[in-house]
């Protein structure tokens, strides 16, 4: 009998051993906890200070006195310049997005966005920072430190520092120097680019993430007076749920943990917007 007990607990042993070394390796659908978004996983050893409860959610949210109620944002969309209130009906406003947010962010500021050849919404809306992708950037712009949040303000995990390193990411301040003009555009109305042009080659946004039963309709958001559009979470699902498809391809394989909604290999990930 104790020997049988011994080996139920040396399996489980090995059984949990198993599950941390998974959720510390990347972020392939478990759960916040213990993934790339779990700061207390971060801070401590970039310089910065744990949470004094080891909470999780307090780094990004709050149940009580989160900031910016009732703002809004304003989108020059001919581009004449974000002041110019010209009364042509070019200016839209919309209601900036705080789930009970705890962290500092600005509903008034602005964001170089990518713009080619292939990709020019000039006279359509263009917002980068619309939707989530405004509480995005106060981690990765760069500059704000992770372990500045509410009731903590005075955060000094790598504040300043665009090179964060963390479980071998690289790079993560995207947003650098107020620029998103060298990533995937994102802030426009996915409509828009989908039926302007035949040269987007875009799906239809009810298409489904390849591999997946999810939606293109259901990774936008609604943005009120502005339609569905596209943000940083209609690619990356941040609490790491089980809609993250990112698994290890095999044995030994990392599948690089980013949230995905859609796989890397065979970049379902891109094709399952881009019809290539």
């Amino acid at each position: 009998m104790k020997k049988q007990l011994i080996t139920v607990l040396a399996l489980a042993g090995i059984a949990a051993g198993a599950t941390l070394a998974f959720a510390a390796e990347g972020s392939h659908g478990g759960g916040i906890l213990k993934s790339k978004h779990d700061m207390n996983m971060y801070v401590g050893s970039h310089g910065g200070k744990l949470d004094k409860d080891q909470r999780v959610c307090a780094y990004c949210h709050t149940p009580h006195h989160s900031v910016g109620i009732g703002a809004t944002a304003m989108v020059d969309i001919d581009k004449d310049g974000a002041a110019d209130l010209d009364g042509l009906g070019n200016e839209t406003f919309y209601e900036v997005y705080y789930p009970l947010w705890s962290r500092a962010l600005n509903p008034t500021a602005t964001i170089d966005g990518y713009v080619s050849q292939t990709f020019n919404p000039t006279g359509k809306f263009y917002d980068p920072l619309a939707g989530p992708s405004r509480l995005c950037m106060t981690c990765h712009d760069g500059t704000i430190a992770a372990d500045s949040y509410y009731g903590e303000t005075n955060g000094s995990a790598n504040a300043g520092d665009d090179q964060l390193v963390m479980w071998s990411m690289g790079n993560f301040g995207i947003g650098k120097g107020d620029s998103l003009s060298n990533d995937h555009p994102v802030g426009f109305v996915y409509k828009d680019m989908a039926d302007d042009d035949t040269k987007y080659e875009i799906k239809d946004q009810s298409s489904t993430f390849i591999g997946t039963q999810k939606t293109i309709d259901s990774a936008l958001t609604d943005v009120a007076g502005v339609g569905k559009v596209m943000t940083c979470a209609s690619c990356h699902d941040v609490h790491n749920g089980n809609a993250v498809q990112n698994k290890p391809l095999a044995a030994g394989e990392s599948g690089r943990g980013y949230f995905l909604l859609a796989a890397q290999k065979d970049s379902a990930i891109c094709l399952s917007c881009h019809d290539k």
